[in-house]
């Protein structure tokens, strides 16, 4: 690897950080608004966790079109237009006026959140395919990801106290705008790898991305678990304000705790992932012990509490690197056809994504919070279990014919 390249695939780590920062920040502020919008707009519990699903919406059912619309416009333009539409649905957010157009608007920025998610992980992975895959896809998936996702939680109360709801989320969609401005002026591909500034879909390349057992195997390993994880990390302050009696200040921050155990995380289990190349053990036992977590979160300890919520996080993160590296390590997708894959992968996700947080919403009112985190933790447990299915690590490649050039998009 030259200097050059080397120094340059840094670069664009660095604005792919940004990206995450921006993404996960426009997905998690809506649930520091959530006291806010239930006055406003009168959303019940139930509405307000719908909200997370309807995200989860547009993020999930668009994943494996921006895979395609990635391989066919190419890898930059479709990482740009994925942060102006989640920028876009998270100002308009700022301006709904009734329940139903905030809804509408989440499933936008869900949109968007999606498109960048697919094709980042994709540059992650061109760039840094011959080395430290895993660390990189850390940095971005993991500590990027929960860097936002602290600031979404917990940073943006304290916004919201200053101007309020509505303009603190004008706030984050605007400062995503400046992102997107940043990537369009100087992100690019690498100049190694064909096909990145758009080519054609082809019937071999699609089978592999959609059809590969390891990606429906891994994907459905993290239905469950996934799910728990998106419900947790936005009801947890709701639960420890409702039944421990914690200040709406206390609970976002244990929400930002929550989040930030996930940078050691993340980069702890991308490291070994680089290591030991068994992303089945780096995969199925956090989850399992993430799920235990939950089961947990019903003991009336707020010292466990707070211990419980570092810990999910951070396991959760601690796989997540390893997972997004199934399509280029252990299905071998090609490059231009990594996003679609990755798309797959995180689609079925997203069905929990969905699926979960709904389910939370009908049990608390109904049963409490400890039937509520059972049931979690009983989905999550179900399909970990899956992933004892996976190929335990990567396959040598195929061939190993040079490296195709082509300009860089």
């Amino acid at each position: 690897m030259s200097e050059e390249i080397y120094t340059a695939r840094w670069r664009m780590l660095a604005l792919l950080v940004a990206g995450y920062v921006g993404l996960t920040l426009n997905w998690f502020n809506i649930a520091s608004a959530f006291t806010p919008i239930s006055e406003d707009l009168g959303a019940s519990f139930t509405q307000l966790a719908f909200l997370i699903a309807l995200f989860l919406i547009g993020y999930g059912v668009v994943h494996i079109p921006a895979g395609l619309l990635a391989t066919r416009l190419g890898l930059k333009r479709t990482l740009i237009l994925g942060i102006v539409l989640e920028s876009v649905g998270g100002i308009l957010s700022g301006i709904a006026v009734e329940y139903t157009d905030l809804a509408i608007y989440r499933v936008l920025a869900g949109i968007g959140g999606s498109i960048f998610l697919s094709v980042s992980v994709g540059a992650v992975t061109v760039w840094f395919r011959h080395h430290e895959i895993n660390l990189a896809l850390g940095i971005t998936g993991g500590a990027a990801f929960s860097i936002g996702t602290a600031l979404g939680l917990y940073g943006c109360v304290a916004l919201t106290d200053v101007v309020g709801w509505r303009a603190m989320l004008i706030t984050c969609g605007v400062l995503n705008l400046i992102v997107a401005a940043a990537a369009a002026a100087w992100f690019r591909t690498p100049p190694d790898v064909a096909g990145l500034a758009g080519a054609e879909i082809t019937r071999e390349g699609l089978s592999k991305a959609l059809w590969d057992r390891q990606l429906w195997i891994y994907g459905g390993a993290m239905i469950g678990v996934y799910g728990a994880y998106i419900t947790a990390s936005q009801l947890l302050g709701e639960y420890a304000v409702d039944e421990f009696g914690f200040s709406t200040g206390q609970g976002g921050l244990l929400g930002a705790v929550f989040a930030l155990a996930g940078i050691p995380g993340s980069l702890i289990g991308g490291h070994l992932a680089d290591r030991l190349k068994n992303y089945r053990l780096i995969m199925v036992v956090p989850f399992l012990a993430m799920s235990a977590a939950l089961f947990l979160l019903p003991v009336r300890s707020a010292p466990l509490l707070w211990f419980l919520s570092a810990l999910i996080g951070f396991l959760f993160l601690f796989s997540f690197p390893a997972w997004l590296c199934v399509p280029s390590d252990v299905s071998r997708v090609d490059p231009e056809h990594i996003g679609t894959a990755v798309g797959l992968m995180l689609t079925l996700a997203a069905v929990g994504g969905f699926v979960v947080p709904v389910v939370f919403g009908k049990v608390v009112p109904a049963a409490g919070y400890g039937a509520g985190w059972a049931a979690m933790g009983a989905l999550s447990v179900l399909t970990a279990l899956i992933g004892l299915l996976g190929r335990p690590g990567p396959v040598p490649p195929l061939n190993s014919e040079p490296a195709r050039t082509t300009n860089a998009a």
